[in-house]
C-alpha cells in the first residue's frame, strides 16, 4: 500500500519547481516593470523641470534685458517676438518669448521652454507668463526752468512755459496742454537783464513763480524712484568732460545703442533711433557743445551748454546750469538744484521750451519693467 502511494507521488517535484519558477519570474517581471515605469516617470519629471526652468530663464531674460526702445513704444494690443540667445542653457533646453502690450504701462510676457533629446525630438514643453509694469519716475516738471539757488537770464535767451510740441512730433503727441510757469524758483531770486530786461524773454502761466516747496527732495525723489536709482539705470555713464557731435548711430538699419554719443534721434520721428530714449548720467561737471539728443539727462555736478546743442526731455542737474553763446536748446524742462547755491545763467540765444510731450515720451521711453507685486507670475502648463 505504502509502495503504491509513493509510486503515485513520483514526478510532483518538477511541476512544483516549474510553478515556483513561473511565480518568481512573474514577480521579477513585475518588479522590473514597476522600476522601469518609475524610471520613466522620474525622467519625465526631470525633463519637465528642465523645460520649466528654461521657460523661467526666458522670462527673466526679457525682464533683465528690457528693450525699452522697442517695447515701451509699442501700440496697445501689439505683440513683439523677442529674439533671445539661449546659449547659456545645456542639455538641449531652449526658450522663446513674446511681449504683449496690455495698456500704456502693463505688459504680458510669455516664455515657452522646451527640451529636445537626441535627433531633435521635443521631450517636454512648459510655458510661463509674467505680468509686468513700467516703473515710471514721477519727475514733476511744472515750469520750463525750476531752480533753488536763483537764475540769471540775459541776452536774446528765450524761456517759455507754453506747452510745445516738437517739430515733426505731431503724430505722436497729444494736443498741447495748459501752460506752466516760465521760471519757478524756491526764493524768487530771478534776475533778467539786457534784451531780457523786465523778464520780456520769459513767457508762461505765471511768467515767474516763487515756490517755497522746491526743497532738495523735489530734485532727488521722483515718486518711488530716486536720482541715484535713475543714475544706476543709465544707458550712458560718464564722469563728465566735453561732449560734441551727439547724434543717432545706425548700423545695418538698426539703432546702434552701443555708441556712447548716440542719444537718440529727436528730429527724425521715422528714424531707426527715434524711439531710443536713453538715460544719460554724468557723475561730474559736463559740457555739451553740439549735436542733439533725447531722453533723461542727469548731472551730478554742473551743466554747461553751447554750440546750439539740442536736447529733448527732462534735464536734472544737481549743480548749476550755464547756457552761453549759441546756447543750448532744451525742449522739455530743466530742474537745477544748485547744490552750492550758485546762480544758473542763460545768455546768448539759449532756449528752454516746456514740453509735456517731450517729458512724457522720455520718461516712458526710458522706463524699465518690473514684475507686478500681486498675481504677477503663472505657470500655464
Amino acid at each position: 500500500m505504502e509502495t503504491s502511494l509513493l509510486r503515485d507521488r513520483r514526478g510532483i517535484a518538477l511541476p512544483l519547481a516549474l510553478f515556483a519558477l513561473v511565480i518568481t519570474s512573474a514577480m521579477m517581471m513585475g518588479v522590473f516593470y514597476v522600476g522601469r515605469l518609475e524610471q520613466r516617470m522620474g525622467g519625465g519629471s526631470v525633463r519637465k523641470l528642465q523645460a520649466f526652468e528654461a521657460a523661467e530663464a526666458g522670462a527673466a531674460r526679457v525682464l533683465n534685458n528690457w528693450a525699452a526702445g522697442n517695447y515701451n513704444n509699442m501700440t496697445v494690443g501689439a505683440t513683439s517676438t523677442v529674439a533671445l540667445d539661449s546659449t547659456g542653457l545645456s542639455g538641449g533646453a531652449s526658450y522663446t518669448a513674446s511681449v504683449y502690450k496690455m495698456s500704456n504701462t502693463k505688459y504680458l510676457v510669455q516664455s515657452n521652454g522646451q527640451l529636445r533629446l537626441g535627433g531633435g525630438r521635443v521631450a517636454a514643453r512648459q510655458r510661463v507668463v509674467r505680468l509686468m509694469g513700467l516703473n515710471l519716475p514721477a519727475v514733476n516738471i511744472r515750469a520750463a526752468v525750476s531752480t533753488r539757488g536763483g537764475i540769471q537770464v540775459s541776452g536774446s535767451s528765450q524761456i517759455s512755459g507754453v506747452d510745445h510740441i516738437p517739430t515733426g512730433w505731431g503724430g505722436v503727441c497729444p494736443a498741447a496742454g495748459p501752460a506752466q510757469a516760465g521760471i519757478r524758483d524756491s526764493s524768487g531770486n530771478i534776475t533778467t537783464s539786457g534784451a531780457c530786461s523786465g523778464a520780456s524773454c520769459v513767457t508762461g502761466t505765471p511768467q515767474l513763480a516763487t515756490d517755497p516747496t522746491l526743497t532738495t527732495a523735489a530734485f532727488t525723489v521722483f515718486g518711488d524712484v530716486t536720482f541715484a536709482q535713475l543714475a544706476a539705470m543709465a544707458n550712458v555713464t560718464t564722469t563728465g568732460g566735453t561732449w560734441n557731435g551727439l547724434g543717432p548711430a545706425v548700423s545695418g538699419g538698426v539703432c546702434n545703442t552701443a555708441v556712447t554719443t548716440n542719444w537718440g534721434d529727436p528730429t527724425n520721428i521715422a528714424g531707426a533711433c527715434a524711439n531710443y530714449f536713453p538715460i544719460i548720467y554724468s557723475s561730474g561737471d559736463i559740457r555739451l557743445t553740439g549735436g542733439q539728443g533725447q531722453g533723461i539727462l542727469l548731472v551730478n555736478g554742473d551743466l554747461d551748454m553751447s554750440g546750439g546743442v539740442q536736447f529733448f526731455g527732462p534735464v536734472i542737474v544737481m549743480g548749476e546750469v550755464r547756457s552761453t553763446g549759441t546756447g543750448g536748446h532744451i525742449t522739455g524742462g530743466v530742474l537745477s538744484r544748485d547744490a552750492n547755491l550758485t546762480i544758473s545763467s542763460f545768455s546768448g540765444n539759449s532756449v528752454v521750451d516746456y514740453s509735456g510731450c517731450a517729458v512724457t515720451r522720455a520718461l516712458s521711453g526710458s522706463a524699465r519693467a518690473k514684475p507686478l507685486d500681486s498675481r504677477g507670475w503663472a505657470q500655464v502648463y
